[in-house]
């Protein structure tokens, strides 16, 4: 158990902050912080699985409707550094209250979007405390642990949302099925209103920075590392969503698969998620860089085998579980890494890898999307997907920022 200094005022009345933020069980945090990203990740993730009950509803497309899942990303790259560059001073806690607060009310909103325009809208919003929660939640989670555990601290998070994947997502699918998809939502939003008090009844009060200002964030964004670190992320990450964005119609047009059988490959590819966050905190506490390495040396492995075998079910299964490992590797590791990289505001660090990640997601599906419609067919992806993963590798090998690895004892400093 860790004691944090107060940031309540002195003569406020005390069951507004409850007493387990004055001396907060490790567990605990953890809990409400996986939770926040159990709900993150159902929210995103399950946008392609009610689409089918949306259409009706909103009397729509697919098409159209793929323009709200690119808004949420949207929103989250935006998001994580409007809101992170300035707050470096907020104490922690009011912060996390105030953004699981914004995201519990766009959940709500979701379920009553009258249009399919309104809808865009209302997840372009829900998007923006995307990045900074999760960020905030890892640093809070890093200080609650120490710097030596702090691969634990993101991995857990982390878990939460590979674990919607395994759970959430197929029953947000057969939910919409026998009810419609504004069921499923409500789901979320209820989730998310847990999700908020989680965080108020155990957050400690970790203080902000009080010698960082809005002009050193911004200095410190202009460097040279930091941005290294950013296109490696959004590089290296993009071949998820270059395979994983067309993952059905891989798996039944090319492997041949019934959709019944697709079905219990995407629990597979949750439970390799999942598995990619463990490994993946063990291995960053070790070394965060020497675990970005693993990583992409792991993905373009499953990338070769989806590319050259990728409509043999005995090629194709393994190696997407490979490849939903070694994302989750490279993920934690270059979470961990751009923290480190920008001391002088942890959290923004942080809330800018979920920014990159996401930018990843939207520029390898679109890459994906120009290469089938060019009729290169659905293995093609990976073969584009190796490309920018060995140019993050290069990068992890001679970029700045990147070729000397801090030793744990120094990071504690």
């Amino acid at each position: 158990m860790t004691d944090f200094p107060s940031t309540v005022p002195a003569g406020r009345p005390q069951w507004k902050f409850p007493r387990t933020a004055h001396a907060p069980r490790a567990r605990m945090v953890l809990a409400a912080f996986a939770l926040v990203g159990f709900v993150i990740g159902l929210s995103q993730n399950s946008a392609p699985a009610v689409v089918q009950s949306q259409i009706a509803d909103l009397d729509t497309t697919v098409d159209i409707l793929g323009y709200t899942m690119v808004a949420y990303s949207m929103g989250v790259v935006v998001g994580a550094p409007l809101i992170m560059v300035g707050l470096g001073r907020v104490g922690r806690r009011p912060l996390l209250v105030v953004l699981a607060g914004t995201f519990a009310l766009m959940s709500i909103a979701t379920v009553v979007a009258p249009t399919v325009e309104s809808l865009m809208a209302i997840r372009f919003l829900a998007g923006l405390p995307h990045g900074a929660l999760l960020g905030v939640a890892s640093y809070v989670a890093m200080t609650v642990l120490g710097k030596s555990r702090r691969g634990l601290g993101v991995a857990i998070i982390m878990l939460g949302l590979t674990f919607s994947q395994i759970v959430g997502v197929p029953s947000m699918q057969w939910l919409s099925n026998v009810t419609d998809w504004r069921v499923s939502y409500a789901v979320v939003a209820v989730l998310s209103v847990m999700a908020l008090a989680a965080v108020w009844a155990f957050t400690p009060a970790v203080p902000g920075n009080a010698a960082t200002t809005a002009r050193i964030e911004m200095q410190s964004m202009r460097s040279v590392p930091v941005w290294t670190a950013i296109v490696a992320i959004t590089v290296g990450f993009s071949g998820l969503g270059a395979v994983f964005s067309y993952i059905v119609p891989l798996l039944e047009v090319e492997n041949g698969l019934t959709p019944s059988t697709v079905t219990w490959v995407l629990m597979m590819w949750g439970i390799a998620t999942s598995t990619g966050a463990i490994v993946g905190g063990k291995l960053t506490d070790r070394s965060h860089l020497g675990a970005g390495k693993i990583g992409l040396v792991l993905t373009a492995i499953a990338l070769i085998a989806i590319g050259a075998a990728g409509d043999q079910p005995g090629v194709t299964i393994p190696a997407l579980f490979l490849l939903g490992v070694a994302t989750q590797i490279y993920s934690q590791s270059s979470q961990v890494h751009l923290m480190d990289t920008l001391r002088e505001s942890p959290s923004l660090g942080s809330a800018l890898s979920h920014a990159a990640l996401n930018a990843a997601s939207a520029l390898g599906a679109g890459m994906g999307a120009i290469i089938i419609g060019a009729g290169l067919g659905f293995r093609a992806p990976a073969w584009a997907a190796l490309v920018l993963t060995g140019v993050a590798f290069v990068i992890a090998l001679v970029g700045p920022g990147y070729r000397h690895v801090r030793s744990v004892k120094e990071l504690s400093s």
